[in-house]
């Protein structure tokens, strides 16, 4: 579903590297029907812990009331806002994150593929709404402390710290949510159809400059091109354009950090000759646009 550009919001990420920005909401006092998150949509995830008081946030026009303890999943995409249901103190963290913090390269890390990608890329989602009475729960909330905890001390390598429990935080979701079946099933299609890629893959990542067609990466693994396009977005999760483009966007975003090539050079550098394109093709896969990215990961160094 599609929602209206003015409610769009752009999260600030104080490192592009490290998408991820952690808000605490305190409203004191605070009465029934009071605003507490104003309507809005982003392409990153978005996390809700309830520390105090109570709520009703509207997530995609269903009403979920949370009270203390209760975790909420705003699913990427989603229209949410987000008003205080009681008379007195309002208090909950808003864990905001962009896909790209947990991203991976599907077709080389089969777990990955198996447990994180099918939530980072929208084919399954979470359950909205986690109740503090269930036993899961707790071990969410935990893991959710932890990464608060890491987050507002800043101590050094703090960010790895934090990825690493947002990765535990997923897959303990994905134990407990995802159908009982379908990570063998997921797993087993994945090992066959990743051997049959791994020559196109090291080719790609080698001359991701240069333009490639169907026709000549289904010629490298000796298929027909329906056929290889077919198996590839299986194994992959992504079609040849989009996985050419996710390798091309993770090396224009290394020149950005590592050279002081302009934007423009960089999208000629990694095979973009169009550098508009290349800049929409960016803040699709990054969630920024190039010249933002570099100004940020500049000021994070400072």
């Amino acid at each position: 579903m599609t929602y209206p550009q003015e409610l769009h919001e752009h999260t600030y990420f104080s490192d592009p590297s490290y998408p991820i920005n952690i808000f605490r909401i305190h409203q004191e006092p605070s009465h029934v029907g009071a605003p507490s998150l104003y309507m809005h949509w982003h392409e990153h995830f978005e996390i809700l812990l309830m520390i105090e008081g109570r709520a009703i946030f509207h997530i995609d026009s269903k009403p979920f009331e949370a009270g203390p303890g209760d975790i909420v999943i705003v699913p990427s995409g989603a229209l949410h806002v987000g008003y205080s249901a009681c008379a007195g103190p309002l208090e909950y963290y808003a864990i905001v994150f962009n896909a790209s913090l947990l991203k991976s390269n599907k077709a080389t890390d089969s777990m990955h593929a198996v447990y994180i990608a099918p939530y980072l890329d929208g084919s399954l989602l979470f359950p909205i709404m986690h109740r503090h009475m269930d036993m899961s729960n707790a071990l969410f909330k935990s893991v959710l402390e932890q990464v608060i905890q890491e987050f507002e001390g800043k101590h050094r390598g703090h960010e790895l710290i934090v990825k690493s429990h947002m990765y535990i935080l997923f897959t303990l979701l994905s134990r407990q949510f995802m159908p009982n079946q379908l990570p063998e099933k997921v797993k087993a299609s994945h090992s066959r159809n990743v051997d049959r890629f791994k020559k196109l893959l090291l080719y790609i990542d080698s001359h991701y400059q240069e333009p490639i067609t169907v026709e000549q990466a289904a010629s490298i693994v000796n298929l027909n091109p329906y056929h290889f396009c077919k198996t590839f977005k299986k194994a992959t999760g992504s079609t040849l354009i989009e996985y050419v483009n996710f390798v091309r966007m993770n090396a224009a975003e290394r020149l950005l950090q590592d050279s002081d090539l302009t934007v423009t050079e960089i999208a000629e550098h990694i095979g973009c000759s169009n550098p508009n394109y290349f800049t929409k093709l960016f803040k699709q896969y990054k969630g920024i646009a190039p010249s933002q990215w570099r100004k940020d990961a500049l000021r994070s160094k400072c």
